[in-house]
């Protein structure tokens, strides 16, 4: 490993150097010297009408666009109601300062922008990759699930579990912040997230140390639509949705902006009811000793959900430099599902084969999902270089019940038909308290510090019922209580020298955690048995280094290097034994300790007119490496997850955005990777002289992805999206190839404020999982699928006035021309 770190700085340092400066400024009213916010500022080379970089003012009208590359270049100052200025200018090394710019207002009528060109899907920044989604017409009426399908990078399985570069333990964040989300919630949550409400999404595959290192995959962060207007501005939206062989869904979406000069706020309604079908099949083999068994399981599925989705926020500004702000959302809804699997257990010794087991299995359900997060935040400004602090406490409350009926028919032995009731309810609650201090150094040094408390508690709690005989079950009873208390600091400083920029940092973690958990007696169904898990804590330090190298002609080298973790929460380490399927037995871990990742991460950001094209090289070592394993007892395959052995993961991911024939936008990725798995041995747990060796295991394996925007006329667009994911390690086993494609139109009226759009997801009706995994006497095969192709209609009106803070002369207009132009080319 330090072999690498080294190769890596050398080869990095070794580079020809090419000085490079920023630009900033301040933009007023020429009439009344008041600050104008969200001014559109563009950066072009002289000769070029293609942008090279653009950013917006913030609400002192202070603008900066850092890291430009020597020469000279045009600057374009644009703004809804008052006359463009353009400046012309040269880079020669320093930093550029054109200290106060003053716009003056346009007395003439203001004649339509057409905007025909689509947004950029992607920009890069120094520590993430930003993707905007609010124009995903492939989407349209769907939820984040749907979003994230077509992020790069990212995967979606049938269940809703995302993964980050084929690797499930990523954080997903909402806003920046976990908002409550953990594994066995945020994919119910992102299901009833409406694709409406989002704004981006930012991938962080090396975080720094600055935030949380939960995920040793990285963070997707899904940023929600806020947009900061003068005025009021809102949208109305409907659709429906038809996953083919399923039942007639809809959605329906309100939202309002309103802002002045002490007010910013907000607030988003959204309903959606979604009907799905799935199946799959599951053949295993079992060998034991001179017995051989076959094992063939069929089952259907379909769900159905409905739900309620809010969202509200206001930020008061008490002054020019203290603004507070209160934001919530929170999510009410209910769902139905039905389950019929059918089980046939061949005796494979026999000639000819006779059947040991024919029955079927019925399972219906109903259940409800609340959620809420609140969060109090306050923001000072000791200056306008940039000096500040941020605080923040908040609330997440995640509730998720069931009810469920198990009923099971045996062909051959009447006698053990049942018919058993469970009740689950999962709570967790979580508080959060965070403060961040910047201190602008200098115009390129920056130091970082702060902390952060996370309090959770999560309880999980079932019980069952023989609906034939009315007496409780004590196997299916059980009680984990799990209270968990981490607290942080961290520390990063950051300078630019010349074209080298580089920050270091250093965040240090405690975390203590205790559990209980209570079983009913088998003897008497009245005795509890409650279960003390020995209290844990754990220290840990976390650095993080980043070095960026900005080359000539709009390139740009970055080198990082993070430490992650990976902590087993929820259903991983929850010792209940889950009886729901008498064929697969599964429960948590209570021992399982944290896996550690430690990632490096280099790439290589080159922009020309029209294109970009983004190249990373990255290697992740993970230790304590946590695995889903199974083995059989008593004929009974069982499930849990253990640390076994040592992960190594190295590949290359090239992302790039085209700009063709003017009218198409392509975003397209391609993800080559390496998995390596070392041996590991496991005891059984109910033999621990039996010892079971895992064999390691290593693939190649690799994945692409493209997103295609395109304009076919001033009116209507159009967006194809298509995945191809090969082959790939898992444990004990493979998953097979996988593919999906979507395609959307969208077409708009009336001055382009009302929009229609028409969607097919999964068109080949592809997208499904199959697997193959062998261990300790067993052979498997399994497939299963999720709703597949679906059809949808969704309809939105946007309306309102926004007008330019301390002036009545301007008048509405959505998206201006220059921004819109900027977006299309720029990378930031």
């Amino acid at each position: 490993m330090k072999k690498i770190v080294v190769f890596f700085l050398v080869s990095v340092m070794s580079l020809p150097l090419m000085a490079s400066g920023g630009i900033k400024g301040t933009i007023v009213d020429a009439g009344d010297q008041s600050p104008l916010d969200f001014v559109n500022v563009a950066l072009f080379k002289q000769g070029s009408q293609t942008p090279v970089a653009g950013v917006a003012t913030d609400n002192k009208g202070v603008f900066s666009i850092p890291s430009v590359a020597n020469g000279k270049y045009s600057l374009r100052i644009s703004y809804v109601g008052y006359t463009t200025v353009n400046k012309s200018l040269e880079i020669v090394g320093a930093p550029l300062n054109l200290g106060t710019i003053q716009l003056n207002e346009d007395s003439k009528s203001l004649k339509e922008v057409e905007v025909v060109a689509q947004s950029s899907q992607m920009r890069f920044e120094i520590d993430k990759k930003v993707f905007s989604v609010d124009q995903n017409i492939a989407a349209a009426g769907g939820s984040a699930s749907d979003v994230l399908k077509n992020i790069p990078s990212v995967s979606v399985d049938n269940d809703g579990n995302v993964s980050l570069r084929k690797d499930g333990n990523v954080e997903v964040w909402i806003n920046g912040k976990a908002s409550g989300l953990t594994a066995d919630n945020r994919a119910q949550v992102l299901q009833q997230l409406p694709a409406e409400s989002i704004e981006s999404v930012e991938i962080m595959t090396n975080p720094s140390a600055k935030f949380n290192p939960e995920g040793s995959a990285g963070i997707i962060n899904i940023v929600m639509k806020q947009n900061r207007k003068a005025g009021y501005y809102g949208s109305v939206s409907a659709g429906v949705t038809y996953p083919d062989g399923g039942k007639l869904g809809g959605n329906l979406g309100a939202s309002i902006n309103f802002s002045n000069s002490k007010f910013d706020s907000y607030i988003n309604l959204g309903y959606r009811n979604m009907s799905f079908n799935g199946g799959g099949n599951t053949d295993r083999t079992n060998f034991n000793g001179t017995d051989s068994t076959l094992l063939n399981q069929h089952s259907t599925m379909s769900n159905s959900f409905s739900g309620i989705f809010m969202r509200a926020g206001v930020d008061y500004h008490l002054d020019k430099k203290n603004t507070i702000g209160l934001s919530g959302f929170g999510m009410s809804g209910s769902g139905n599902s039905e389950n019929n699997s059918s089980y046939l257990l061949t005796n494979l010794r026999s000639n000819p084969a006779s059947v040991l087991r024919n029955y079927s299995r019925t399972n219906t359900g109903t259940g409800t999902r609340p959620s809420l997060n609140l969060s109090l935040d306050y923001r000072h400004e000791f200056d306008k270089k940039g000096t500040n602090l941020n605080a923040s406490m908040s609330y997440s409350y995640h509730n998720r019940t069931s009810d469920n009926m198990y009923l099971t028919n045996d062909a051959l032995a009447s006698t053990n038909n049942s018919n058993i009731s469970q009740s689950t309810d999962g709570k967790n609650k979580g508080i959060e308290f965070k403060v961040d201090y910047t201190n602008k150094l200098t115009d390129d040094s920056k130091l970082e510090a702060g902390w952060q408390s996370n309090i959770n508690n999560t309880l999980s709690t079932t019980d069952g019922t023989n609906n034939l005989t009315n007496a409780v079950i004590p196997s299916y009873y059980d009680n984990f209580d799990y209270k968990e208390q981490i607290h942080a600091g961290y520390l990063t400083y950051g300078n630019r020298i010349n074209k080298l920029s580089y920050q270091i940092g250093l965040r240090a973690e405690y975390l203590q955690k205790k559990s209980t958990n209570t079983t009913k007696s088998i003897v008497s169904s009245a005795i509890d048995t409650v279960q003390t898990i020995p209290a844990k804590t754990l220290f840990h330090v976390f650095p993080s280094l980043y070095l960026s190298y900005n080359l000539a002609n709009n390139a740009e080298l970055q080198l990082n290097y993070t430490n992650r973790v990976n902590r087993p929460r929820g259903q991983q380490i929850n010792p209940y034994r889950n009886l729901s399927d008498s064929t697969n037995i599964s429960y948590g871990n209570p021992d399982l300790m944290p896996q550690y990742a430690s990632a490096m991460e280099l790439n290589y950001i080159k922009s020309w007119d029209t294109q970009s094209l983004s190249a990373s090289v990255y290697y992740r070592s993970t230790d304590n490496v946590i695995q889903n394993v199974r083995f059989l007892h008593n004929g009974i395959m069982e499930s849990t997850f253990m640390n076994i052995a040592k992960s190594q993961n190295t590949g290359l991911e090239l992302i790039s955005k085209n700009r063709l024939f003017k009218i198409l936008n392509l975003t397209s990725s391609v993800n080559v990777y390496y998995s390596k798995l070392d041996a590991a041995t496991y005891i059984n747990p109910y033999n621990t002289a039996i010892q079971t060796t895992i064999p390691g295991q290593d693939n190649f394996s690799w994945s692409a992805n493209v997103l295609a925007n395109f304009m076919l006329s001033k009116t209507l667009s159009g967006q194809i999206s298509g995945e191809y994911e090969s082959p790939q390690l898992i444990a004990q086993g493979k998953q097979n190839e996988r593919y999906t494609l979507d395609l959307g139109l969208r077409k708009t009226f009336m001055d382009r404020k009302l929009s229609i759009s028409v969607n097919v997801r999964d068109i080949l009706n592809s997208s499904s999982f199959k697997s193959t995994t062998s261990g300790s006497g067993f052979y498997q095969t399994s497939s299963n699928y999720f709703h597949g192709r679906m059809f949808g209609l969704t309809a939105s009106y946007n309306f309102g006035t926004m007008k330019a803070k301390k002036t009545d002369q301007m008048k509405k207009k959505e998206g201006a021309g220059d921004m819109q132009d900027m977006n299309m080319d720029g990378v930031d």
